[in-house]
């Protein structure tokens, strides 16, 4: 530490001519040569600054704050300028928020943006930060609900200038720490404030910031009205994107005066709005880019026709769950909506072949389509939706007993840049169907083949050997698996970070023991049964191994695992700093 801290200067004189090597001609790697390369650690001068930085990537914060102590060129490679910096509970690995945050500060200092999300941050950890990080312009601490009014007041105090702040989650966040919070940061362009205690009284402080407030979140704002919000309306002439998500008192009426700049709207769970209120938004706001209605129940095919005939630019619907909707509001608007590229149509019984048809015919840049539940879509829809729209990046058709094997072959041959797909429950698909699919789209990085029983090791194999940038995959209740077929594939995916094997019973400990040697990124764990399934996939020392492998690793499903003691399962909470949820 004496060495690097004596060195510093001549660590930065290092840095710089790294950066200058990097940025410098000949199209080849940069390197750590010169002087300093001789005295690097065997193995290591034969290591770009790219490599180095991503090595550091994988490795968790408590762990990054030590490797520049090392010495004085490890000092120069692992403490590059650094302007962006995400902070978790995980990452931390039970090192106290408070001491991470002064030793980045010591090492960043002009950092620029700082994520705290999911950190657990409290009153402490926010005076560390406000006397640490004087050059903040973007703050998250979403989640952090141990924040109070006065802990919010003395952010505004100390960093004025912030433009982009997220307080999402904190509950006890009032009116009046919104209000001592603007007094200071008038230069916030972006302000979330979903499920703070925020009623119409705190929106009239939004106005010291109505000249540079351009995005808005007061989802779960259960407070506001139509009066608050349609006076919002009229202070913020440059909002361009608002989230009222979850306000049950506000209806379409109040966005009537909206602002004409206004591109993103989410109105889910506002169980007020309406067809009508839906047409005032579409008639003032014409350039509209996307809206989500999810649940909200009296939205019909009037609302779809009504978007369709004012807001042609529109990219993005959602309208799960909602009322009433069916092939004839979806065909007004795909008609209308020529640039649409994500349609969220689950739980729509009434929607057939003949939509897909429709969006087929006049959305070619459709790139997201959600049909779970659409029980009445088949194989021959979604095979002329796949020809027409070569740039479909994730379909959900789970729970569409019509939709099958016929379906995933079309998307094999078709969309290649597929990136998501979900059959859970959808009709059969056999392991001919994942072979296509695998080899047509090598760029899934979520697959969802549960409840598909006809399954076996061979479907495995192929997603191994195609796919290798798999994040997510279930295959939940498909029996015929073995260990064989699973620890080819994690072994093959190494980016996964959520696996579901529930009920897969012929799995055995063989397979946990390849997933903690495989699987670093691993987040989320299903290996739970059914009473008197004979899971024998968890045992405490298969579990203990992967908690020590898997450090990240946030959700473990064990439930009916008769093998696993409740000793094992505090071990387990105790290697991963108690970051696990865990459930029997």
């Amino acid at each position: 530490r004496r060495r690097a801290r004596a060195g510093g200067a001549n660590c930065r004189a290092c840095s710089f001519r790294q950066g200058v090597q990097q940025r410098g001609g000949g199209g080849g790697s940069s390197s750590l040569g010169g002087k300093m390369e001789a005295d690097i650690p065997a193995g290591f001068s034969r290591l770009d600054v790219d490599t180095l930085a991503h090595v550091a990537s994988f490795l968790p914060c408590s762990e990054v704050l030590g490797l520049d102590c090392v010495c004085r060129e490890w000092a120069c490679a692992f403490r590059p300028p650094r302007l962006s910096l995400h902070i978790t509970r995980v990452s931390l690995r039970g090192t106290p928020l408070s001491s991470a945050l002064r030793a980045f500060a010591r090492r960043f200092p002009a950092l620029s943006t700082l994520s705290l999300r999911g950190s657990d941050a409290c009153g402490r950890d926010v005076g560390v930060l406000c006397t640490s990080f004087r050059s903040l312009i973007s703050l998250d601490l979403s989640g952090c609900d141990a924040l109070q009014d006065a802990h919010v007041a003395a952010i505004g105090a100390a960093l004025p200038q912030l433009q982009m702040l997220s307080l999402s989650g904190c509950r006890d966040v009032s009116d009046a720490g919104l209000a001592a919070l603007l007094a200071h940061c008038r230069s916030l362009s972006s302000l979330l404030l979903g499920w703070c205690d925020i009623s119409d009284f705190g929106l009239l402080s939004l106005s010291s910031i109505s000249t540079s407030l351009t995005s808005l979140d007061l989802s779960g704002c259960a407070m506001l009205t139509d009066r608050g919000v349609a006076a919002l309306m009229r202070r913020c002439p440059r909002l361009a994107s608002l989230q009222l998500e979850g306000c049950r008192e506000v209806s379409g009426w109040a966005l009537a005066t909206v602002t004409p700049r206004l591109r993103e709207l989410t109105l889910s769970g506002a169980t007020l709005v309406t067809d009508a209120g839906v047409g005032a938004v579409a008639r003032a706001c014409t350039g509209l880019r996307q809206i989500a209605l999810r649940q909200c129940r009296s939205i019909s095919d009037a609302a779809l026709a009504t978007l369709a005939a004012h807001c042609a630019s529109l990219t993005a619907l959602d309208v799960a769950r909602c009322g009433v909707v069916t092939d004839r509001g979806v065909s007004k608007l795909a008609a209308g909506c020529s640039q649409l590229a994500s349609l969220q149509l689950e739980g729509h019984a009434d929607v057939t072949d003949a939509s897909l048809h429709a969006l087929a015919a006049g959305c070619p840049k459709l790139s997201l389509l959600n049909l779970w539940v659409c029980s009445n879509v088949t194989d021959a829809g979604v095979a002329a939706l796949a020809q027409a729209c070569p740039n479909l990046t994730s379909l959900d058709v789970r729970l569409c007993s019509k939709v099958g094997a016929v379906a995933v072959s079309a998307l094999a041959a078709h969309c290649p840049s597929l990136t998501a797909l979900y059959t859970e429950r959808a009709g059969p698909v056999d392991d001919e169907a994942v072979v296509r699919l695998a080899a047509g789209c090598p760029r899934l990085a979520l697959l969802d083949l549960g409840m598909q029983d006809n399954l076996t090791d061979a479907a495995l194999l192929a997603v191994a050997e195609r796919c290798s940038q798999l994040r997510s995959l279930s295959v939940a209740y498909c029996k015929q698996l073995t260990d064989a077929g699973v620890s080819t594939l994690v072994a093959a995916c190494p980016q996964l970070s959520t696996l579901d094997l529930n009920n897969c019973t012929l799995l055995t400990q063989t397979t946990l023991e390849a997933i903690a040697a495989h699987c670093p990124r691993l987040q989320s764990l299903d290996l739970g049964g059914q009473p008197g399934s004979g899971q024998r996939l968890a045992t405490d020392a298969g579990l203990l191994e992967l908690a020590a492998a898997c450090h990240g690793l946030r959700s473990l499903n064990i439930r009916y695992c008769s093998d696993v003691s409740a000793e094992a399962v505090e071990r387990i909470k105790d290697l991963l700093c108690a970051n696990v949820q865990v459930r029997q």
